[in-house]
């Protein structure tokens, strides 16, 4: 039978990259304990410690708290144990996701104003941002769409990241329409016109050239009374802009393909 090898832990440390220190703290509260020799007193890890280490590590770098590490670790972990913490963790992490596209889209928005205008509506902008919500979107699972509409969005919006890259195309444009009418910036001007471009080809990559998918989307701006407040009050108060934008934008491509 092959004896099993033992490692120092300057050898663990160099092996894994893992700080002395690390290790130390993980020893002290027993994540992953060194082994002692009663003899010489000299304190080692074992072959399957390096297994255990690896899990802490594979968990750790995914964001999960030292406690909920502990427990994934015990012996009588079942796999749907681990997928509920995973399933946790990974909803945490949209969360964050969402968060980081919040402020990306303020931050766009505000740079429209900057660099197209050479200024920002700062009293008007400010009380956006601070009556902005950035958990709106988590609050669409509350509405009850027709089974015909829920169907097709569920069909072709299957998992969060879709979700959310789909949420933040739209929102962000919404914002930016704001930022341009805050600024008084005209829907039939160069700018505003630019804007109907981008409106344009979000709706397309949005609905992908989908009949189904886009009536499903009117359908959803048809009864948009059941959307989150601030959505729905963005929308109102951006929806002459936009519209008025693109149409002006739609008539001249048709004048210039003629």
């Amino acid at each position: 039978m092959r004896k099993e090898k033992i490692f120092s832990i300057r050898e663990i440390a160099k092996l894994t990259g893992v700080t002395i220190r690390t290790l130390q703290y993980y020893d002290n509260i027993g994540l992953v304990p060194l082994a002692r020799d009663n003899a010489s007193g000299r304190r080692y890890y074992k072959e399957s410690d390096l297994t255990r280490l690896q899990q802490v590590l594979f968990y750790k770098s995914l964001g999960l708290k030292i406690a909920d590490i502990k427990n994934l670790l015990v012996e009588t972990v079942t796999p749907e144990q681990i997928g509920g913490v995973l399933r946790r963790q990974l909803d945490i992490f949209y969360h964050m996701l969402n968060d980081l596209k919040a402020n990306i889209a303020l931050i766009e928005a505000s740079l429209v104003s900057l660099e197209e205008n050479n200024r920002i509506p700062w009293g008007n902008l400010i009380q956006l941002m601070l009556s902005f919500n950035k958990d709106t979107i988590f609050k669409y699972k509350d509405i009850k769409y027709d089974k015909k509409t829920e169907h097709i969005f569920v069909k072709h919006y299957k998992d969060s990241k879709t979700i959310l890259d789909i949420y933040w195309d739209w929102k962000s444009l919404i914002l930016e329409a704001a930022t341009l009418i805050l600024n008084d910036i005209q829907p039939e001007s160069e700018q505003g016109l630019m804007f109907a471009k981008k409106w344009i080809n979000m709706t397309n990559k949005i609905t992908r050239g989908n009949k189904d998918l886009l009536e499903a989307h009117k359908t959803s701006y048809e009864n948009r009374e059941q959307w989150p407040e601030e959505d729905r009050r963005l929308m109102e108060f951006t929806n002459y802009f936009i519209d008025k934008a693109t149409k002006t934008y739609l008539t001249e491509q048709k004048i210039g393909s003629d």
